[in-house]
């Protein structure tokens, strides 16, 4: 819970700035490669997030190192959040970051979890038809988890519809307990 409401205090504010100075795509294509990068380098996020290391040196790494990849805004922000003791919880403001900006711009993030990768042509059938069905620009983010056994779940942030096997075989327990014999 308090992940979550710091992370959209911070993107928020992030946004409202980025917004300000005309760098939303900017700033969005920066923080999702601090991301991969943090993602990549398991050693740099523990120098980043510990609390043993003194903040000038997590200053000064921000500064020299990443200063020539990202925009004036972006290391601000980082230096901002060295300085609140907030960089422990960069990835989730990175994610809630990148939800507000497509909300910003009217795209409705749908996840699409299946059993194995869809191909192109099927991904590219879906897309079109889920943007049909919500009247809005949608951005897929496909996940694949076997757990389900088959089928598709798709999930909105106001929207589920699973149409996995699995589900079909807990409704079919479900239905066989609640009868009397």
């Amino acid at each position: 819970m308090k992940k979550r409401i710091i992370a959209e205090r911070y993107a928020s504010a992030l946004l409202n700035v980025a917004k300000k100075n005309g760098e939303m795509e900017k700033v969005l294509e920066e923080m999702l490669f601090l991301k991969r990068l943090l993602a990549e380098n398991p050693a740099l996020r523990r120098f980043l997030e510990s609390p043993h290391i003194i903040q000038e040196e997590k200053f000064n790494l921000v500064k020299k190192a990443l200063s020539p990849l990202l925009t004036k805004t972006s290391i601000n922000f980082l230096l901002l959040l060295g300085r609140k003791y907030r960089l422990l919880y960069l990835t989730e403001i990175i994610e809630e970051y990148q939800r507000l900006h497509d909300a910003e711009i009217a795209i409705q993030r749908t996840d699409v979890i299946t059993v194995f990768p869809l191909d192109d042509a099927l991904l590219e059938r879906l897309h079109h038809t889920i943007e049909r069905i919500m009247e809005k620009s949608v951005k897929l983010c496909c996940y694949i988890d076997p757990r389900i056994i088959g089928g598709i779940i798709i999930r909105t942030p106001n929207l589920i519809i699973d149409g996995s096997v699995r589900k079909q075989l807990v409704d079919i327990r479900y239905t066989l307990t609640a009868l009397k014999v």
